[in-house]
């Protein structure tokens, strides 16, 4: 199929650079709608000759489109297929088209790119800059939320097939030395009636660290194959859906050893310890810190005294110590609270210390989880903790899934491989 198609331009001569330009891109733009429509045309006219005598042509309708090179208007006929005695849009079937597709797949895929990003009112504003065309920021959200609980939906159907029907997880088959795995959460405002706050769970697995760069001044690690996951659900299923993701990405139940770092929370050291799992557990070293400071204010050397008898391996001196002070002082909830969160998180406090011995691997056995710190930030508050921002469950949980899944580059391209818009 040729189609042909002529632009004329004419360009006044008191034109500067920025003008010639702005005036260049919005005439090509509309010779390229042009086009498209013209394109769309013929295609319709040699497909329903080839069909001639199977379908009647009818009246020809107008329909809407957003594309890449803005909205266009077309119109198609209607037809009665004779066999099936059906009506139908000719047209539509063979594009692919759907009844009520108000965008071609790269509209829709470049709007929650920006949506991921970005407001949702703020993202229909920078794709009115790229398409020149606007498309409502409800338009965006509701496109948000569809591809959302379709990703929502797939986790369920894996969850139901590993954990409820006994079924294997389909993984790289590579065994690693070691994978670890940190595990965080964050609260984000709630717009349900009497709710205030609700709770956005993260995880990271990787197999290691490297440098970014042998030659710089500071030294600064990246994490090696690292998968994120996340969700606003109970503990339960985010440790089993945690488990599934890191299994396909990472292959953890083929890992010699599995170490699983957390800021004490009860819920995250019972994934640690679950069936599924079974990893070393380690303790957050700055946070029980940070807990240390707030039960013993402004006694620095005592403070420092504890952290010592940590760092040599004597916990049984360091809580010997707490107690003692405690007997001492009196009764203090701070301090109470102190002790019960060490008792908590006891088997945990030289979890990566035990591991060292084995495998010697110093820059990933720490006692600290800075690399879920980071990404707290990165994937949950830089769009969901933003000034004045408040969230459904619902409407965070998609949204969420869909950002996790752009920043893996590779599963997003394959994703929009096989959509079906």
């Amino acid at each position: 199929m040729r189609i042909s198609e002529t632009l004329e331009l004419s360009i006044p001569d008191d034109m500067d650079i920025d003008k010639l330009e702005q005036y260049l891109a919005r005439e090509i733009k509309e010779f390229g709608k042009r086009v498209f429509v013209k394109a769309l045309q013929e295609i319709e006219a040699k497909k329903l000759e080839q069909v001639k005598g199977e379908v009647g042509c009818r009246e020809e309708v107008p329909r809407y489109l957003f594309t890449r090179l803005g909205l266009i208007r077309f119109e198609r006929h209607k037809v009665k297929y004779k066999e099936k005695g059906k009506f139908g849009f000719f047209l539509d079937e063979i594009l692919g088209l759907k009844p009520y597709q108000v965008a071609t797949r790269w509209v829709r895929q470049r709007a929650l790119e920006l949506a991921i990003e970005y407001p949702y009112r703020q993202a229909r504003s920078l794709l009115k800059h790229e398409i020149w065309d606007e498309i409502s920021y409800r338009t965006i959200h509701r496109w948000a939320q569809e591809e959302g609980k379709k990703l929502r939906d797939e986790e369920e159907a894996r969850q139901e097939a590993v954990f409820a029907r006994a079924g294997k997880v389909r993984n790289d088959g590579k065994e690693r030395e070691i994978v670890v795995l940190e595990v965080d959460g964050t609260m984000i405002h709630s717009q349900e009636k009497g709710e205030d706050d609700f709770e956005v769970k993260l995880g990271i697995m990787y197999s290691g660290k490297e440098l970014e760069s042998k030659k710089a001044k500071h030294k600064r690690y990246r994490l090696k194959d690292k998968v994120t996951y996340g969700g606003i659900e109970g503990a339960d299923d985010f440790g089993e859906r945690l488990y599934i993701r890191g299994e396909e990405k990472l292959s953890l139940s083929l890992a010699r050893n599995l170490l699983l770092i957390s800021d004490g929370a009860r819920w995250i050291s019972d994934i640690a310890g679950a069936d599924y799992l079974k990893a070393t557990y380690q303790l957050d070293w700055w946070h029980y810190q940070k807990k240390l400071r707030a039960a013993l204010p402004g006694e620095l050397k005592l403070q420092q005294e504890l952290m010592n008898l940590l760092w040599q391996g004597k916990r049984e001196e360091h809580r010997r110590l707490l107690k003692l002070k405690r007997l001492v002082d009196g009764p203090s909830e701070k301090l109470d609270d102190l002790l019960g969160y060490l008792e908590e998180n006891w088997d945990g406090i030289y979890g990566s210390r035990g591991l060292r011995d084995k495998i010697g691997a110093k820059e990933v056995l720490v006692v600290g989880s800075g690399g879920i710190e980071k990404n707290i930030d990165l994937m949950l508050c830089r769009r969901f903790k933003g000034r004045g921002m408040s969230w459904s469950r619902a409407g965070a949980q998609n949204l969420l899934k869909l950002r996790l899944l752009r920043y893996d580059r590779k599963d997003w391209k394959a994703y929009w491989r096989r959509r079906v818009n």
